[in-house]
């Protein structure tokens, strides 16, 4: 959850997760909901018991409602495709 957040102001946020499982976590694709939502992520197999990053930059330069998703798709057994969602409000365009 961004918040409330100001048009231009910083629009990236982070997700730290732990691989739970016994073999090692490979992240194959991470894809936005729309152009205006960029993921990075931890392209190194993630060994058992380590932990790994997505940072997701939202574009703070369009006013207005937070809703998007990223599609994160992985060779995990239980949940190869898992959805984030990222929500908040950038503020109007100063004048």
């Amino acid at each position: 959850d961004y918040g409330n957040v100001k048009y231009g102001g910083n629009g990236t946020c982070t997700f730290d997760f732990k691989n739970t499982g016994n073999a090692p976590l490979i992240i194959s694709s991470a894809k936005g909901s729309c152009g205006c939502t960029t993921p990075e992520w931890t392209k190194e197999p993630i060994a058992p018991g380590a932990k790994g990053v997505i940072t997701v930059k939202y574009d703070t330069k369009r006013s207005g409602i937070i809703n998007k998703s990223v599609t994160i798709t992985s060779n995990a057994t239980n949940e190869p495709t898992k959805v984030l969602r990222i929500k908040g409000t950038v503020a109007p365009q100063p004048e």
